[in-house]
């Protein structure tokens, strides 16, 4: 059985859901995030009163969690390794 990831995805106005996706899968120039915390900005909660363009949407850029798996070009470039606590730069 593959593995799963649970997000909150944003489904309505103030309408929001748990779902399960399938664990992405992690190239030479990727990692995968095993989340601490998702932030939610001002910006968030102004779309978050709105019906969603393009429904459903997993809100929430400002992340904090430990690399659970990297490539290594991506351990290269950024300088960081499995087990590393980081912050998401939100502009990715």
């Amino acid at each position: 059985m593959a593995k799963q990831v649970l997000a909150a995805v944003r489904t309505g106005v103030h309408q929001t859901e748990f779902r399960e996706y399938p664990m992405p899968q992690v190239s030479e120039d990727s990692a995968l995030l095993k989340m601490e915390v998702a932030g939610i900005c001002g910006t968030d909660v102004k779309f978050y009163a709105k019906p969603p363009t393009d429904a459903p949407v997993i809100m929430g850029h400002e992340n904090i969690g430990y690399i659970a798996e990297a490539g290594r070009q991506f351990v290269e470039r950024k300088g960081v390794k499995e087990g590393d606590l980081v912050f998401v730069e939100h502009y990715v």
